[in-house]
């Protein structure tokens, strides 16, 4: 009987499910498992807003979105997580499981498993796939028992966004495919948020259908031996040497069973030191710059003359070859598991380049090759240590506290573990309590504006642009009636020209509150001179007990965008926290000047605006000044013309001292002004002496500018009783709003 369900389940089961339409969703087959809490459901945009799940499916149609609900939806798949509980006694099974028909053996070629997922929302935890085995004798809880074994995992979320994925897998008996929707835990706050995890077009296919994956069961999966080496990768499934090569294959390592296969190299005779065999793949297609490949796979190396495997990428248009991953040397009798970002502008192949080390004892096997979308820090560390990755598990990388008596900080970041953690409990790389990450340390005389740099070792130049990925945490747990005021996370490059003189220039700059969750950061890196990383983290004047960190440090090569959007800086852009940027002090050198506020010197009874700090703003005094010598000039850096029309140039001002002669205006200079005598534009301006003056406070201000063309604009102050302060200067894209256009 068991066998004639299996053979009519395995002939019926749909090879691809997109989940039907919104009138006629269909589950295909696939069945939640009994006795668990939460339910994977149907679901469609247009119900989205009011049953949960993304707002479109995985084909990317928003007319729900945008309130047109007569067009059909096409259907996916979702748990709710915010679902109520009814049966509270089943306290140890708190996930959703919805299982595929049973199946028959995939043979050694394997089944690809492709799909596409979306997850968002506080009490959404991850999704993963497992593998099922099938078990004749149909006991009460068979399903829970611990056979299942993980073949994907995720745990971040796509902000409802779809992504793609797959899977490669082997398996010689009756077995399910099972999605797992992971919910926070009961105890956690966050679990009485709403959150879905949804899974759409989910596809069975033939192995070599997921391109570059291999688990070595039936072969090379499409890779190929280089013709031009010294000799070639084999497939094994066990070393008749016990002094080197691995006794199974990884998954019979981890999981038993006499199933399985690897790719080595035979270092035995007529093997020499130094021969080399180089394994390469088909060509793949070039990566989007804002989303790398994840190259993971295992790796065995234990022999006392184990040698060196590295992993190249093989630039098929320029025909370069650079390497991204190396490792030399005895690691011991087990499989570890190793990754890598990988990123091309142009088709490329990776290749496994094993070399043969000081002696005959030098096996080295690879298993369980597989790619997925986004970006990884190279493991283990000690595979890249120029790389500048790092996920702290094991230490901060080279990367390193400045340290106060250069004075350009007064704190320390630390590297900590969930454990004990003010927030998050849980490290980015692992996902739980005793992962490590870097966390901004706090003193017992710490005051707004107190910060902490960390800097990489020296990045060389000149490689075309690279982007730095990480994940960060930026949560104040309680905010007043002030508003949020935890403090910024910032990423500048330093470097140093030949004369000694060192430019330290920010290129992603994040503010305040963003939620208690690790979230994804990235920022282009563009420089012709040698160059080292600055993280840096500065406190606000918050009185929460809030958390600045980062985790998980990845470099790859690309131009890709500045994530999240409000992180990016433009020129011109200041918050006078150290220096005035970019900006020109035209009367630097004079009496009457534009000064950045002091501890010792600064308008009395005015904090900076961005911190709440006694420092970090820019202002101008003049006191019983003689009339003609008594304007003072700020010029903002070249600001390149725009596709808008018009920028909005906002700005925070305050202003002190008796007020009847003080001014402050805003000029607009085109840059062919000077070569043609046209006279500047005075865009803006505002007169003390219609404000109360005798306690200054800051006030927000807009004024557009138009950017049409190429562009500077100064700053002019002019008093003989008086003065102004200027906090938070910013460029952005498009019309103000009419509210703060005061002039």
């Amino acid at each position: 009987m068991f066998n004639e369900l299996l053979k009519n389940y395995t002939t019926c089961f749909p090879v691809i499910c997109d989940f039907g339409i919104e009138n006629d969703i269909t589950t295909c087959d696939w069945i939640n498992r009994n006795g668990t809490q939460l339910q994977w459901e149907t679901g469609a945009g247009s119900l989205s807003n009011w049953l949960g799940g993304p707002p479109t499916d995985a084909s990317g149609s928003e007319d729900a979105d945008k309130g047109n609900f007569q067009v059909l939806q096409s259907g996916y798949i979702y748990c709710e997580m915010s679902q109520i509980v009814i049966t509270p006694e089943i306290k140890s099974i708190q996930n959703a499981f919805i299982e595929s028909p049973m199946m028959d053996t995939t043979g050694p070629e394997g089944k690809c498993v492709s799909f596409s997922y979306s997850m968002d929302g506080l009490s959404a935890a991850g999704l993963r796939v497992l593998l099922h085995p099938v078990v004749e004798e149909t006991g009460a809880d068979q399903h829970f028992q611990n056979f299942d074994r993980v073949l994907w995992g995720t745990k971040d979320s796509t902000e409802s966004k779809w992504m793609e994925a797959e899977v490669l897998y082997t398996f010689n008996q009756p077995h399910q495919v099972v999605f797992e929707a992971i919910a926070k835990d009961q105890t956690e706050p966050f679990r009485k948020y709403r959150g879905f995890v949804a899974v759409d077009n989910v596809a069975l296919k033939p192995g070599l259908d997921c391109q570059g994956h291999c688990t070595f069961e039936g072969g090379f999966c499409g890779w190929t031996n280089d013709e031009d080496d010294d000799f070639d990768w084999a497939l094994g499934r066990g070393s008749r040497n016990p002094s080197t090569g691995p006794a199974t294959d990884r998954s019979s390592f981890m999981h038993g069973g006499m199933e399985g296969g690897y790719a080595y190299i035979d270092s035995s005779f007529p093997r020499k030191p130094g021969d080399r065999a180089r394994l390469s793949s088909t060509e793949l297609e070039p990566t989007d710059p804002d989303s790398p490949l994840c190259l993971r796979f295992w790796t065995h190396m234990y022999g006392n003359g184990i040698g060196t495997l590295s992993i190249i990428i093989g630039d098929e248009r320029e025909e370069k070859e650079r390497e991204i991953w190396s490792l030399s040397g005895e690691a011991g009798n087990a499989w570890y598991q190793a990754e890598v970002p990988v990123s091309s502008a142009n088709p490329f192949k990776i290749i496994l380049t094993g070399e043969v080390g000081k002696n005959n004892l030098g096996d080295i096997a690879v298993d369980d090759l597989s790619f997925t979308h986004g970006s990884c820090p190279t493991a283990p560390q000690v595979a890249a240590p120029a790389s500048g990755d790092c996920s702290f598990e094991v230490d901060e990388c080279g990367w390193s506290n400045v340290g106060s008596r250069e004075r350009y900080d007064d704190l320390d970041w630390e590297r900590i573990s969930g454990q004990g953690a003010r927030s998050p409990s849980q490290d980015h790389s692992q996902g739980n309590e005793k992962g490590f990450f870097m966390a901004l340390a706090r003193n017992n005389v710490q005051r707004p504006g107190s910060r902490a740099w960390i800097m990489s070792r020296e990045f060389k130049g000149g490689l075309g642009p690279q982007c730095i990925s990480f994940w960060y945490v930026l949560n104040e747990p309680f905010i007043d009636n002030t508003g949020p005021s935890l403090g910024v996370l910032a990423i500048y490059v330093k470097t140093q020209d030949k004369m000694g003189n060192v430019n330290v220039t920010a290129i992603w700059k994040l503010y305040n509150h963003q939620g208690p969750e690790w979230r994804p950061g990235q920022a282009l890196i563009q420089e012709l001179m040698d160059y080292s990383i600055i993280i840096e983290g500065t406190w606000g004047s918050s009185r929460a007990n809030g958390f600045i960190g980062f985790d998980d440090i990845t470099f790859y090569g690309g131009a890709c965008s500045t994530k999240p959007p409000a992180a990016t800086v433009r020129t011109g852009d200041c918050r006078f926290e150290r220096d005035i940027c970019a900006w020109v002090n035209e009367t630097f050198d004079k009496t009457p000047s534009w000064r950045l506020a002091t501890v010792s010197r600064r308008p009395a009874n005015l904090p900076d605006k961005t911190f709440g700090a006694p420092e970090g703003y820019i202002y101008f005094d003049l006191f019983n000044q003689n009339a003609g010598s008594n304007m003072v000039r700020l010029i903002s850096p070249q600001i390149l013309a725009t596709e808008e029309p018009q920028l909005c140039f906002s700005f925070w001002f305050a202003a002190f001292g008796n007020g009847e002669s003080a001014e402050l205006r805003i000029v607009r200079q085109d840059n062919s002004s000077n070569a043609d005598g046209t006279v500047p534009e005075k865009i803006w301006l505002l007169k003390a002496k219609d404000m109360d003056t005798s306690r200054p406070m800051w006030t927000p201000a807009q004024v557009a500018v138009d950017s049409s063309t190429d562009f500077h604009l100064m700053l002019e102050g002019q008093a003989t009783n008086g003065g102004f302060a200027i906090d938070d200067v910013a460029f952005t894209p498009g019309a103000c709003s009419s509210k703060f256009s005061l002039h």
